[in-house]
């Protein structure tokens, strides 16, 4: 019995100290009373930026092309000279604004074939490997001076086309794109200096 005496006495007082803790009204308090402050802030709602779409030419605001940049898919914001954007899409021809501009790069650097489409940092922008299509000069071994038409690109295997027309040339340079493994890839582009 005097083993029990002792656990009794330490319930007992246990219990005594424990009421000293609780509330002395009979209010209850709500979750908000009780914490002074939330140590943790409620998470920010983050808004997933709604996906850039439009066809090939169309306008662009400066930070719809930061976005479409960034968007997976065949679509490409184009930067004009102008500073403006327009979609691109990789699959697809470029369109007629995008292409003259290309074409005036392209015939602003003179008769160097080479030189133009080494300089050309357009064709990496447009996603496409540019065939162009210029008229050069040429001369013969027996000292004539021609001017004819040749289509020229930096695709690997591109045999290099001549004739005494742009269509002519530029047909022959499409039939060769439209055989290879991806056409769309390629963009032929006549050149008129």
């Amino acid at each position: 019995m005097t083993a029990r005496i002792p656990v009794l006495a330490s319930l007992a007082l246990s219990s005594l100290l424990l009421a000293g803790c609780a509330p002395q009204s009979s209010e209850v308090l709500t979750p908000s009373q009780s914490q002074t402050a939330d140590p943790t802030p409620a998470p920010e709602e983050t808004q997933i930026p709604e996906e850039v779409t439009g066809q090939p030419g169309d306008p662009l605001t400066a930070e719809e092309a930061k976005q479409l940049n960034g968007q997976r898919g065949t679509l490409r914001p184009y930067e004009m000279n102008d500073g403006s954007y327009v979609v691109i899409d990789v699959k697809q021809p470029l369109p007629e604004p995008v292409k003259h501009e290309v074409a005036d790069s392209l015939g602003s650097v003179g008769n160097d074939t080479s030189s133009a489409l080494g300089q050309l940092d357009r064709e990496t922008s447009t996603g496409k490997t540019i065939i162009m299509v210029r008229q050069i000069h040429y001369s013969s071994a027996t000292g004539g001076d021609f001017f004819g038409w040749h289509a020229a690109s930096y695709a690997n295997g591109f045999p290099g086309f001549q004739g005494g027309d742009a269509s002519s040339v530029a047909s022959q340079a499409q039939a060769w794109a439209n055989s290879q493994r991806d056409p769309a890839q390629f963009e032929v582009i006549v050149v008129n200096n």
